[in-house]
C-alpha cells in the first residue's frame, strides 16, 4: 500500500468510489435488475449439478444410465429460479444505501462504511480464510 498504508490515497479513492457507486446507485440497480430478469442466465449452481461438471466422462455415463433406468418422473422446476439473484442484488442496495453487516443496522456514512470494510479486509480472522493458491505471502 505504500508508506502511507491504508491511510492515504487508498482510503480517499475508496471513500470517491463508494460516493460515485452511491449516487448512481439506481443506474446500477436498474442494469443489475436487467440481468435477474434475463432467463438464460443461472445465479447458482446446485450441488448435483456441481459434482457432474467435475466427474470424468465415464462417471457421467454410468449416472446417465442409471438416471435411464429410474422411474421417468421429473423434479417441479422452481417458480422463481432467480432467487438467489433478487438476494443478491437486496444485498447490493443495502451496501449502497450505506448497511453493512455487523452495524446493528445503522446506516452508515462513506467515510464510515469505507473504514469498516477496510478494518474487516485487515481482520487475521479473514485473512486467514484467504484461498491458499493466491499465496499473498509472495
Amino acid at each position: 500500500m505504500g508508506p502511507s498504508g491504508t491511510e492515504g490515497i487508498f482510503t480517499r479513492s475508496a471513500e470517491a468510489t463508494t460516493a460515485v457507486l452511491r449516487d448512481n446507485a439506481n443506474a446500477l440497480l436498474t442494469i443489475l435488475s436487467a440481468v435477474v430478469s434475463d432467463p438464460l442466465y443461472k445465479w447458482n449452481v446446485s450441488p448435483v449439478k456441481a459434482r457432474q461438471c467435475q466427474m470424468s466422462d465415464e462417471e457421467r455415463q454410468v449416472i446417465v444410465e442409471d438416471d435411464i433406468s429410474r422411474e421417468l418422473g421429473s423434479t417441479p422446476m422452481d417458480e422463481n429460479e432467480n432467487d438467489a439473484a433478487s438476494r443478491a442484488i437486496a444485498k447490493i442496495h443495502e451496501k449502497l444505501q450505506g448497511y453493512e453487516d455487523g452495524t446493528s443496522g445503522e446506516q452508515q456514512s462513506v467515510e464510515g462504511q469505507v473504514q469498516l470494510l477496510i478494518n474487516s479486509a485487515r481482520d487475521p480472522d479473514n485473512l486467514c480464510a484467504l484461498y491458499f493458491g493466491w499465496c499473498p505471502w509472495l
